[in-house]
């Protein structure tokens, strides 16, 4: 198999290549931020909202000297045509290169994109609720942060437990999200979503059901549970998953308002 390439600091490199320096902030503090997203047809799903969302944590964590969202635009497409990525995951990941202590960063960023094969699409997903909480006071709630070690406890946690997924609660006990995605319940006939105050990731399947007056947002509690007629989970790389158990509830799978949430996410990618 050929190896593949990644955009590192302006160049395409062998993946081998060596190009992260010990003294990197993202390294060293997990202090940075990434997005992840699609490439269909060689074509970039969302990339517009993508690096808007990118870009606002960008500025959130004061990172200096990034790229240009066009910088990033063509080296998205270099990459893609350098690993013939015709359907494949992209991530785009920026930190604040080197840095003498916590509290003194260098100027040059360190700025790295690679890609790899679409994840293997679930038919559904069991989810569970958890003890932890998702701190919507936290200065990175609501951006992508490289800090990603919470998640990928609870996530094994989840796993362990026969789930493919966790749901997690603000410190109010509002639903928050996902490790990995966002949370839809479907109550009364509405598709409802948590707001982006109870610290939930500004996901862009949820925002592009919002934009499109499918999904709207609204407090949303455990005890909600009983009142769904349907639930399903949605990130950029999985697209819309109709969700089968939350705990010991079960849910349907083939719901009309999970069917037209995937529809439509179809019918948008494509335009």
């Amino acid at each position: 198999m050929m190896e593949q390439s990644v955009w590192i600091n302006g160049e395409l490199v062998r993946a081998s290549t060596d190009g992260v320096s010990p003294n990197d902030h993202g390294f060293l503090l997990g202090d940075g931020v990434f997005d992840t997203l699609i490439v269909r047809n060689e074509k970039p799903i969302f990339l517009d909202r993508h690096l808007r969302r990118l870009r606002n944590g960008i500025d959130r964590l004061q990172i200096e000297n990034a790229p240009t969202d066009s910088v990033l635009s063509t080296a998205l497409s270099q990459l893609v045509a350098a690993n013939n990525a015709v359907d494949a995951r992209v991530r785009i990941t920026i930190t604040p290169g080197p840095g003498e202590s916590p509290r003194v960063r260098g100027t040059q960023p360190l700025t790295v994109i690679t890609t790899a094969p679409l994840p293997e699409a679930s038919a559904t997903a069991a989810l569970c609720t958890v003890e932890w909480t998702r701190n919507e006071h936290s200065p990175l709630a609501g951006i992508k942060s490289t800090s990603w070690g919470e998640n990928a406890a609870i996530l094994r946690y989840a796993t362990s437990k026969g789930f493919d997924n966790a749901i997690l609660c603000d410190s109010t006990g509002r639903l928050s999200e996902c490790t990995t995605s966002n949370l839809f319940l479907v109550i009364d006939d509405r598709i409802v979503t948590p707001s982006l105050a109870s610290g939930c990731l500004p996901g862009i399947i949820r925002e592009v059901l919002i934009d499109a007056k499918l999904a709207t947002e609204s407090d949303l509690f455990p005890s909600d549970f009983e009142r769904a007629a349907e639930a399903f989970i949605t990130s950029s790389t999985t697209g819309v998953v109709p969700v089968h158990r939350i705990n010991d509830r079960a849910f349907p799978t083939d719901g009309q308002s999970t069917a037209d949430a995937h529809q439509a996410i179809a019918k948008l990618s494509a335009t």
